[in-house]
């Protein structure tokens, strides 16, 4: 990590009132050092700070990427000048530069530098009873898993290759919160090996809680089955799935919609807390409220992609706006994260859920060659989305990958997955003429240099071991 980096993140650290305090406890003083005689006074205080860290988490940067970047969303007309939002991450003309480039990196890095330093320190705390310490062992295991998360969205985001190569370069993956620490790039297989680390701990310390706007086991398995979809280790993958389908049923039609505005946590493993103080509402990503201007709109592809007849998801995640029209807006608007009245924009996110672990264990049953199971997987889910659904056959694994694919785009859009599934698959992003704004390429191949996104320009000057950036850049 590089000392412009921290002081960066340091400066940056304040976060939303109402967990205000939880965020004081983890201010420096000095400014390479945690305040030990509070935070490390008790199992208390440390959980205090523990929940800072996920406040701070902005996972928010991995929605707008993974949208923006891909074929899920059209560009609003009015998203554009001052009061636009990501339009050259839309575009694919954006600089290593760019705020929607650095985001990522440094709110990652700032979650993993603050879970470093309770991590350090968390042997220290006093635990006077069997139960104190079983819950600093669980908040040792959590912070873990942050850890091994916030990783991953960066190797998400950075990595030099789409399609998983074990030779390439991943991104620093930073175990302490030393200020003059300046690490390289290391291989991808040291990387996921340091990660394997973390999540194969955690799930030791963690343990079955219910409590689900923090990371639990079915959370940590789910995290370890997207990894390994990554890294094309099917059989790890289909086996982690397999133990949260285990444990987690998909959610009833009739509850479905209620998730997404959360009157229910049906299906729903992982979600980060959202609040009227936070800094940013996962809906601003689409719509600036205040403005009453449309950023992106669901693209025409995806809409097409739908039964709107008899798929549950249609009306639960899109809505048709007439007063947008005539104000020279697309009247279809991304309805999920939308909130409420009085709390438009503002829903917690839903980071795990347990449909993309039937979509994962069917990827990963089909490519060790089980086409039957792999199939009923995809047929389940579909029966439990689309009203009168009948099970199909799929003629060959070509086919059914193609639909299972289909049904990762139907099912997780505005998640944080689009831009990196094709990424991964080493697959073009292609969209229609009409998503695209009128003057915007269609096609981003992946020889293509804004297929990649760039080390941000920055911390690559401050630390020169960062160097090779990525493809181009």
């Amino acid at each position: 990590m590089t000392k412009r980096y921290l002081l960066h993140t340091l400066a940056a650290i304040g976060i939303s009132a109402g967990i205000s305090s939880c965020s004081r406890m983890l201010d420096v003083k000095p400014v390479d050092q945690v305040d030990e005689s509070k935070i490390f006074s008790s199992v208390q205080t440390l959980n205090k700070a523990v929940l800072g860290v996920y406040a701070d988490w902005q996972a928010e940067n991995t929605l707008r990427t993974g949208s923006v970047m891909a074929d899920e969303c059209s560009i609003g007309p009015k998203n554009a000048g001052v009061n636009g939002s990501a339009q050259n991450l839309f575009r694919w003309s954006y600089a290593a530069a760019d705020k929607e480039i650095t985001d990522p990196w440094v709110n990652a890095y700032q979650v993993i530098n603050r879970a470093n330093r309770l991590l350090e320190g968390i042997d220290k705390v006093p635990a006077t009873s069997q139960t104190d310490e079983k819950t600093k062992q669980h908040m040792k295991g959590e912070l873990l898993a942050i850890r091994a998360f916030e990783h991953f969205e960066l190797y998400r985001n950075y990595s030099y290759a789409g399609i998983y190569d074990a030779a390439t370069w991943a991104v620093p993956y930073v175990t302490v919160s030393n200020i003059d620490n300046k690490p390289g790039r290391p291989t991808a297989a040291d990387f996921f090996s340091e990660m394997n680390k973390d999540v194969t701990t955690a799930l030791t310390l963690i343990d079955d809680g219910k409590d689900i706007t923090r990371m639990q086991q079915n959370a940590v398995y789910a995290l370890r089955a997207r990894a390994a979809l990554y890294t094309r280790n099917w059989g790890v993958a289909a086996e982690s799935a397999g133990k949260v389908t285990d444990n987690v049923p998909l959610a009833a039609p009739e509850e479905f919609p209620k998730i997404w505005t959360d009157q229910s946590d049906a299906e729903v493993l992982f979600r980060l807390k959202r609040n009227s103080s936070s800094s940013l509402r996962p809906g601003d990503i689409w719509k600036n409220i205040s403005l009453g201007v449309v950023y992106f709109a669901p693209s025409r592809k995806l809409l097409n992609t739908y039964d709107k007849v008899n798929d549950i998801r249609y009306p639960c995640y899109f809505d048709y706006d007439e007063t947008l029209v005539s104000n020279g807006q697309p009247g279809d608007v991304i309805k999920k994260y939308a909130g409420a009245q009085g709390a438009e924009n503002l829903n917690d996110l839903k980071m795990f859920r347990v449909s993309e672990m039937y979509l994962i264990r069917a990827e990963a049953l089909l490519q060790q060659g089980d086409i039957a199971a792999a199939a009923t997987d995809l047929n389940t889910l579909r029966s439990k989305r689309i009203r009168n659904y009948v099970p199909q056959s799929f003629k060959d694994q070509q086919q059914l990958q193609q639909e299972i694919l289909l049904e990762r785009f139907r099912e997780l859009p505005f998640e944080g997955h689009r831009y990196y599934d094709l990424k991964r698959m080493g697959l073009p992003i292609e969209r229609n003429q009409e998503d695209t704004g009128g003057s915007d390429g269609t096609t981003l191949q992946p020889a293509d240099l804004y297929y990649y996104l760039p080390v941000p320009q920055a911390e690559i000057l401050a630390n020169p071991n960062l160097r090779p950036n990525n493809k181009g850049w």
